[in-house]
């Protein structure tokens, strides 16, 4: 199928033979069409379509850089040629030749799109040519324009977004890498930055080594994150999201992609691990007793998972980080030793 980026293509170097879609049923008048055409553009290729079939066909298989449609045909007709040409390629120029439209058509037809009306009559066949010519003309200026206000817009965020934009080729070369790329990773200059390859960038080879093959697989990578060497030889955190694209002119690969620096966010990240690794093994120290325990009332005695009595401080050692130290309590020094701690009794 043709695309929009084949006919822009054909469009900026017109090098390689006009491929056009000729929609007509009549076969004489097609004959008249492909005569005066092949006057003008002699290595014209010139697909004719006669029904709803080759034309379906040619929408999902054909290649082609201009349309020439009737208006009145037996399966449709040239308004709606017209909208499903231009529904998939709004840039392709479309011309209609007829002799059986009106005004109101034509008028319709130029707000659907339509790069010129050209009447299908004996002394209009010799303009047909002309009016193709122009249309390309037309069209390929409408390119031009459309490339530069992308390429003016292009420029301006490639030069001002806060985020490391590049585009290097599968083998590493840096081609091309924004003032945002630049003071990341701290280069004196762009120019310093691209003579280096892509893969003197990365702390750990193994991750150089794992991202073309993301690449391969999946036509994209998105949200990788690595750290990349500074140039004073420091490191920091990056998340890098790139695609390849296809140059249609040197038929080359290249990647584009977008560099953001969370060096900041991984120590936040790190910091935070570090902190619920305290917690968890802090937690993990502390024993706490909690819920109805049964007691004996005379001895005091509390039995264990097993059924075995135990003594109280026995129990609770055994269920926290708690220790005992044994003494004895003022009355049970009174009530034990009454000789030596008893009422009346003088200390010496």
């Amino acid at each position: 199928m043709a695309t929009v980026h084949e006919i822009d293509g054909w469009m900026s170097s017109m090098k390689e033979p006009l491929n056009l879609l000729l929609i007509d049923d009549n076969p004489d008048d097609r004959a008249l069409v492909i005569r005066e055409l092949r006057r003008e553009f002699p290595s014209i290729q010139i697909e004719q379509i006669t029904d709803a079939k080759s034309f379906e066909r040619s929408l999902h298989t054909g290649h082609f850089h201009l349309v020439i449609t009737d208006y009145q045909l037996l399966w449709t007709d040239g308004l709606q040629v017209l909208r499903t040409i231009k529904s998939l390629w709004p840039e392709c120029p479309v011309v209609m030749f007829t002799g059986t439209g009106s005004e109101e058509v034509a008028v319709e037809a130029m707000k659907a799109g339509l790069d010129d009306y050209v009447l299908k009559s004996p002394k209009h066949y010799a303009r047909l040519p002309a009016a193709a010519k122009l249309a390309l003309k037309m069209a390929r200026q409408r390119h031009e324009l459309k490339a530069a206000e992308s390429r003016y817009t292009c420029s301006i965020l490639f030069n001002t977004v806060p985020v490391g934009l590049y585009r290097t080729t599968p083998p590493g070369q840096i081609l091309d890498a924004n003032p945002a790329l630049v003071e990341m990773l701290g280069y004196p200059n762009q120019t310093a930055l691209l003579a280096i390859n892509a893969s003197e960038l990365y702390a750990r080879p193994e991750d150089y080594q794992n991202w073309p093959r993301l690449m391969e697989r999946e036509g994209l990578v998105q949200n990788y994150q690595t750290q990349l060497r500074r140039f004073d030889g420091n490191f920091c955190w990056v998340q890098d999201s790139a695609k390849a694209v296809r140059d249609l002119v040197t038929r080359q690969t290249y990647y584009e992609g977008c560099l953001e620096d969370i060096t900041q966010r991984k120590e936040a990240e790190d910091e935070r691990e570090k902190l619920i690794l305290e917690l968890q093994d802090a937690l993990a120290k502390v024993k706490t007793l909690s819920g109805l325990l049964p007691i004996c009332s005379a001895c005091k005695r509390i039995p264990d998972d097993n059924g075995y009595w135990n003594q109280i401080e026995t129990y609770i050692q055994s269920h926290s980080d708690a220790e005992f130290t044994h003494s004895f309590c003022p009355d049970c020094m009174k009530r034990l030793y009454p000789e030596v701690f008893g009422e009346g009794v003088k200390m010496k």
